[in-house]
């Protein structure tokens, strides 16, 4: 459980609040942990079974922070990745992946 708590520290700052108000503080803090949440309902149904406990730190690495193009084609949208990215292969399984499940 720590190592939870820990996570959502530093990953999503919730050991810093930036204002006075608590009524800021709370908000920013809801919102943190429903990112946490949302980031662990991904990783647990989208990300391939040696990676499912990735530290946040490198999901955002892996995931987030892409330097990619949206290009759209006649009716069509494509991500164009860089060439020389590393976890090109891991991106396009999770995408594939999310893209896969059944919601009702």
């Amino acid at each position: 459980m720590e190592n939870y708590i820990k996570e959502a520290k530093h990953g999503f700052k919730l050991d810093k609040m930036n204002s006075h108000a608590f009524q800021v503080n709370e908000v920013k803090m809801m919102l943190s942990l429903l990112v946490y949440n949302l980031t662990n309902w991904l990783r647990t149904l989208t990300f391939p079974k040696g990676q499912k406990t990735m530290q946040i730190e490198t999901i955002r690495t892996r995931i987030i922070k892409v330097a990619s193009k949206l290009v759209k084609s006649g009716r069509s949208l494509y991500f164009k990745l860089s060439s020389s990215f590393v976890y090109q292969t891991f991106f396009w399984k999770v995408l594939t992946q999310i893209q896969q499940l059944q919601l009702e």
